[in-house]
Order: C-alpha cells, then sequence, then structure tokens
C-alpha cells in the first residue's frame, strides 16, 4: 500500500442484488467503512445461482465458445462487478479463483468477504490481500432442514453438494486471516478449527443496527386490534412460520382479539394461509408484503411483540430492529438469538419448534404490561450497548487496521 492513499477495501458478497439477510450485512459493512472517511470501497458480486447469463454453464451451449465473465450494475447507488463461475452447475465451481474475480479485486489492500457459510472465501484467499470473512453459519447447519429427508435425484444431489461444501467451509476457516462471526456457537466452532493458528482474528462481531432510525416511537400509536408481529423473507423453510399458526391457536381465550402479522419481502406459503383457514384463524392473521422502513419501523413500533420461529438463524437482524424499537420479544434458540437475549431479562427465548412455550410467553407479555415495558426497555439498552452500529462499526475498524498493519509489514500467509 502506498503512503498517502487511502485503503481500498474489496467487499465480496455472493449475489448482493437479490436481496436478504447477507446483503443487509453488507450494506452495514459499506457504512462502517465510507463513514470512516479511511477508506474506498469496491464491491463485487458473486453469482450464486445453477444458471446464469454469465459465466460457462453446461445447460447454455452458448456460453461455451464465447463466454463472459462479469458484468456491472448499480446496487444502493454503488457500482457493482457481477463475476460469474465455471460449470455454475456444481456448486464447488462457485467458490473456486477466477481470472475475472482477481481482476475485479485488483489494487485491494483488504478483502472482506461477507457470506452465509464460509465457502464463499475460497474465492479470494490466493488473491493476495489479506481476507477477512463475516459469516452466519455452516452450510450443513443450514440446510439440515432442507437435506434431512431426500426423496428425488434432485434432492440427493443437494445434500451431495452440501457434504462437499461442509469441506469447503472448513477449508475457508482455515485460510482466512480474520473471521467475524454472528452466534455464540460459530464463534466456539471456528476457533477449534483454528485451533493451532495464531495468526487469526477470531471475534463475535455481528452486524450492527441503525438504533437512530429504528427506534421507540414518542407515543405508541392507536391500533384497531393488537398484533404479534413477525417479519421475515417467509418463502424460506427455515423461518417455520407455520410455528406461529400453532401458538396463535394456543393463546388463552382473553388474547382472543390478537392477531398475527407477518411482514418481509415475501409471503408465507399457500400452506401457512391453508393451514390458518383449517384452525379458523384466517381472520387473525395478516401480511404485509415488502414495507419500506418507515413502514417496518411503524410496524415494530406499534406490535404487541416481535416473535422469530426459525429453526435457524445465523443471526436474526429483523430481531435486533425489534429491539431498538422499543418492542418486547420472543425468539427460538435456534442460534443467533442464543448470543443477543438474556432470557427474561430483555426478551424471552423457548426451544424450536415449541409453540406451547411461544404462546406462554407471548400471554405473559400480553397479561403483564409493566413487565412487557421493562422488558423491551431493557431490550432497548442491549442495542445500545452491543448492536448499534457505532459499537458494532468500530470492531470492524479494529480488524481492518490490524490486517492493514499485517498487510505493510508482509505478514499474510
Amino acid at each position: 500500500m502506498n503512503a498517502g492513499r487511502r485503503a481500498t477495501i474489496g467487499l465480496v458478497v455472493p449475489s448482493l442484488e437479490n436481496g436478504g439477510g447477507v446483503p443487509a450485512v453488507a450494506e452495514f459493512v459499506c457504512r462502517c467503512a465510507e463513514g470512516s472517511g479511511a477508506y474506498d470501497l469496491r464491491l463485487v458480486s458473486l453469482v450464486s445461482a445453477m444458471r446464469g447469463p454469465l459465466g460457462v454453464a453446461i445447460s447454455r451451449p452458448s456460453s461455451w465458445l464465447h463466454p463472459t465473465y462479469t458484468a456491472s450494475i448499480e446496487w444502493k447507488g454503488r457500482p457493482v462487478t457481477v463475476v460469474g463461475s465455471f460449470m455454475s452447475e456444481f456448486e464447488f465451481q462457485r467458490f473456486r479463483a477466477r481470472p475475472a474475480l482477481a481482476h475485479a479485486l485488483r489494487g485491494c489492500d483488504i478483502i472482506q468477504v461477507v457470506a452465509g457459510c464460509p465457502a464463499w472465501a475460497n474465492a479470494v484467499t490466493s488473491a493476495g490481500p489479506p481476507v477477512s470473512l463475516q459469516v452466519a453459519t455452516r452450510a450443513v447447519v443450514e440446510r439440515r432442514r432442507r437435506d434431512a429427508h431426500p426423496h428425488t435425484v434432485a434432492d440427493r444431489w443437494r445434500r451431495a453438494m452440501t457434504a462437499v461444501t461442509d469441506r469447503l467451509d472448513d477449508r475457508a476457516l482455515r485460510r482466512v486471516q480474520a473471521v467475524q462471526v454472528e452466534n455464540p456457537w460459530m464463534l466456539e466452532y471456528v476457533t477449534s478449527i483454528n485451533r493451532d493458528r495464531a495468526d487469526v482474528d477470531i471475534r463475535y462481531a455481528p452486524p450492527g443496527v441503525d438504533a437512530h432510525s429504528f427506534r421507540p416511537a414518542s407515543g405508541r400509536s392507536p391500533v384497531e386490534r393488537p398484533y404479534v408481529l413477525s417479519v421475515a423473507r417467509f418463502d424460506d423453510p427455515r423461518k417455520n412460520v407455520e410455528l406461529l399458526l400453532e401458538a396463535l391457536r394456543l393463546l388463552p381465550a382473553r388474547m382472543s382479539g390478537v392477531e398475527l402479522w407477518t411482514a418481509g419481502m415475501s409471503p408465507p406459503p399457500a400452506a401457512y394461509f391453508d393451514r390458518a383457514r383449517s384452525l379458523g384463524l384466517a381472520d387473525r392473521v395478516r401480511h404485509v408484503d415488502r414495507p419500506d422502513r418507515a413502514q417496518l419501523v411503524q410496524l415494530y413500533q406499534d406490535a404487541l411483540a416481535f416473535a422469530l420461529p426459525s429453526d435457524e438463524e445465523g443471526l436474526g437482524v429483523v430481531l435486533l430492529e425489534a429491539m431498538a424499537c422499543g418492542t418486547a420479544v420472543v425468539a427460538t434458540r435456534c442460534g443467533g438469538p442464543d448470543g443477543i437475549i438474556t432470557d427474561g431479562l430483555d426478551g424471552f427465548l423457548v426451544e424450536r419448534g415449541d409453540a406451547h412455550a411461544m404462546a406462554d410467553r407471548l400471554a405473559a407479555l400480553h397479561a403483564d404490561p409493566a413487565r412487557r415495558a421493562a422488558i423491551a426497555a431493557r431490550g432497548r439498552a442491549t442495542i445500545e450497548e452491543r448492536y448499534s452500529e457505532e459499537v458494532a462499526g468500530a470492531r470492524f475498524h479494529q480488524i481492518w487496521g490490524a490486517l492493514l498493519e499485517r498487510s505493510r509489514s508482509g505478514r499474510v500467509t
């Protein structure tokens, strides 16, 4: 790195333009770097789909003789280079290094990877600069439910790809220079994988939430009927939204006026609404599709409580947003929430799949407004102390500073 110029961070993210939790973390990282004034950013999105217009796909003969590996797009006002892969039908090919990616990252001083599983970092560990990996979970854990009972050839193929990706997850974790994890169990796993390395910086460093935008209301807005809110991409079966229907069914009679509202980029599946009708709950469920930020903040602020029913979450950014808005939360012990919530203090934790426990905690919050307000206030305090963008961003600045120092001294291995 030349003296007198700002360091350049190459931010590498799978399917940055598709939305979801990983791009949300990437946007936080962008704000960290841009707000510091110390870094320039170069954004690269790696194609994660089996088939697409970039790279070489077996199923796309037109790509065999004249492949195009890169394209330029704009994402939230920032220029992005999108990079495809060779033989993209094989998942492990998307994790490989390739010349087009190396060219896109040429001149970067640090590479920051943000991904759901670690395997994506394999694409850049040989690029030269030190690599920092922000990661939520492992592929074998994330896909546990999907791969549990394969019935078709496609199901078995996906499970085979998961087995390969699991090995590549471990390989990446042993080759990067820094790892930021989002939950306690992943911290323990990454530490065990690197127990023979003294040169890797491993931290619990989840992304932060904008506590200025996501904040408690000055006064509660009147709502026609109280509601429990859940926010997610509900086309993902890991979100287990059906658990909330069972909890709604189990609520005591005095809560018969309480509704269940979902909100997010994709609605619950048709089976969810079919189940609501079969339980006689159709008039108590509602979905708010693609709310903008102002709408989302108000949804959090006005809710009786926020419920996260997932089977697996690397973190649960929506949980942080709800707590920041001064809303009492109930979440399953599904990974991420375990490291955020102190059960009974700033929220409630219940076991995965336990509709009775979920209903019991929601009923307790409904029955005791004073306790609900106290838990909500402590939840807001947790955000301010541990998960605000300022606090979370400081951890990333420390990591990047240390990696730059290593790069200058030639100690990157």
